[in-house]
């Protein structure tokens, strides 16, 4: 009998579920496409969305990746999550990531993709300064507005948990955090490149993001 090679897939959402992995998600659209009929009359009544309703989460497994993985220990060969850790708060993250540590086989690895608080507080920064260096008073509030909901939208927006972010992270931040689960190497990549020739191919928010792998070594 061949052992099939376990891997997870951590926020996937709808549309980012990944063909030979476990797609995991915290988000209640799981149990609605579970029964059709309720689902449908929910949305008839506009108790949920367009997007909620078109949504297939038939294959996504329900799990709170903030509290528990619910593998066994060294039972895992890779783990991607894309735009997840900063829908959870900092403590929640950290808890996150010693799980994924737990749960990686010794040289299993974890793609970590975020969005980048650097790249977002340089665009900020840059759109700001024309508005200010304008020959009139500056009135237009969207990048600020914009750069506020992306580095803290819970706070901003009372939305279900998890809907919204709730920590952003630039390249010191995730490093000293993944170090402090217990990950020795720990590698920044571009967009679409790493060193597993297979996670890196599932990349799909090229323009302000941060790719990270991180490999566990005995």
């Amino acid at each position: 009998m061949i052992n099939k090679e376990l891997k997870i897939n951590v926020g996937c959402g709808p549309t980012g579920q990944i063909k030979g992995f476990d797609n995991l998600d915290n988000s209640p659209n799981i149990f609605l496409s579970k029964t059709l009929f309720f689902k449908k009359v929910l949305f008839r009544f506009g108790l949920i969305s367009e997007h909620q309703n078109r949504g297939n989460w038939s294959e996504v497994i329900w799990c709170d990746a903030s509290k528990k993985l619910h593998y066994r220990d060294q039972s895992v060969s890779k783990i991607y999550t894309s735009h997840f850790l900063e829908h959870i708060p900092h403590d929640k993250g950290f808890i996150f990531l010693k799980e994924c540590y737990r749960v990686l086989k010794t040289d299993g690895v974890v793609r970590l993709v975020v969005p980048d608080l650097y790249l977002h507080a340089e665009k900020y920064v840059e759109c700001t300064k024309k508005l200010l260096d304008s020959t009139t008073l500056p009135n237009n509030r969207d990048f600020h507005d914009k750069f506020l909901e992306t580095i803290y939208g819970a706070f901003l927006k009372k939305k279900r948990y998890g809907s919204e972010h709730c920590y952003m992270y630039d390249l010191p931040t995730l490093v000293s955090l993944l170090m402090k689960v217990g990950f020795k190497k720990i590698m920044k990549f571009g967009y679409c490149e790493g060193e597993d020739d297979e996670l890196r191919f599932y990349d799909s928010r090229p323009e302000d993001s941060l790719h990270m792998e991180a490999r566990k070594q005995s």
